[in-house]
């Protein structure tokens, strides 16, 4: 499969959401109880979230671009209600889950959680597109991550092309 990721469209999106991540300024959390609301709000978003984590360790480097994308996707996502320490909390953890199960394994997880929604999938498979490009370098091993995602989430190189290419 090749896909050129690096489009208008996800250009776009990946300023809007580096844009968005700057904002965010909100101190940690602690130790404080979470609510109902709040853990909905992080099983809802975490096989995005982590998508969007293996996506930015894919290179072996994180940039400050792609972190910041990240947290734009997920202040989008959750309207704002995540503050800075569970962000933290949920990157760190994405980051000893792959180190400890292997990437290939929490793809194949994510993509079992996301199977049921098309919707879901896409979305996914195009924050990856978009984290892959914050840092203006598309990386061969993001870009073979990219690919991956797709397979292991159900979008077709078809439709990958397509929501590459969507501008609106």
């Amino acid at each position: 499969m090749s896909l050129d990721i690096d489009t208008q469209t996800i250009r776009r999106l990946r300023d809007a959401l580096i844009e968005g991540g700057r904002l965010q300024q909100s101190p940690g959390v602690g130790e404080q109880h979470v609510s109902e609301r709040l853990q909905a709000s992080i099983d809802r978003v975490s096989p995005f979230a982590e998508t969007m984590c293996l996506t930015m360790l894919a290179d072996g480097s994180s940039m400050e671009s792609e972190r910041e994308a990240i947290i734009g996707a997920l202040l989008l996502l959750t309207d704002g209600i995540l503050e800075a320490g569970i962000l933290d909390s949920m990157l760190a953890g994405y980051e000893i889950s792959a180190a400890e199960q292997g990437v290939e394994f929490r793809l194949q997880t994510i993509g079992a959680k996301l199977c049921a929604n098309r919707q879901d999938r896409e979305i996914a498979f195009t924050l990856a597109a978009a984290v892959a490009v914050a840092d203006n370098h598309v990386a061969e091993q993001e870009l073979s991550l990219i690919e991956s995602i797709a397979e292991w989430y159900g979008v077709s190189l078809k439709r990958c092309r397509n929501i590459l290419q969507r501008i609106e």
